[in-house]
């Protein structure tokens, strides 16, 4: 697959139609992602799920005051966690049916700060071998300010 790169701040993000459309059935369940009789989570912060595609993901997550530092920043934590958690439905995407994988590895680039802003994050698949997929993330607020960037490798 060739995936079409647009820039944002310099850093290349993918243009979700380079990623195939997923069937109705995996968007429907994809789009119930932490949710359930007990909650995951992305559930507990907030994360909402706007796009699945196979290997792509994009999230958003509300503000609330309660995802500040002391300092008045949202926490950088948090900011993690949506690096994180928009390459989990990237890479499960991708599997015919549902099984376990985990991240093992996860570099993080803060770039800017942020508060009372909306966030919204990306994660898409880079390479996916037999035991390890290798991905992609960005964190930005939703007037497009670039806070974060990420690699991340999971075990599959």
């Amino acid at each position: 697959m060739t995936v079409l790169l647009v820039t944002l701040k310099g850093v290349l993000l993918p243009d979700p139609s380079a990623f195939d459309e997923l069937p109705d059935d995996k968007k429907a369940l994809w789009a119930k992602y932490g949710s359930g009789p007990d909650p995951l989570f992305v559930q507990l912060i907030g994360v909402n799920v706007e796009e699945v595609r196979r290997d792509y993901c994009r999230l958003s997550l509300p503000f609330r005051d309660d995802l500040l530092q002391a300092g008045g920043a949202i926490h950088g934590g948090v900011i993690s966690t949506l690096l994180d958690t928009a390459c989990v439905p990237a890479v499960g995407s991708g599997f015919d049916k549902a099984r376990p994988y985990s991240t093992i590895s996860m570099n993080v680039q803060f770039l800017s700060g942020a508060s009372q802003s909306d966030l919204e994050a990306v994660g898409w698949v880079i390479r996916r071998g037999k035991s390890i997929a290798f991905c992609s993330s960005a964190v930005q607020t939703t007037d497009g300010k670039l806070l974060a960037t990420a690699a991340l490798t999971f075990k599959i």
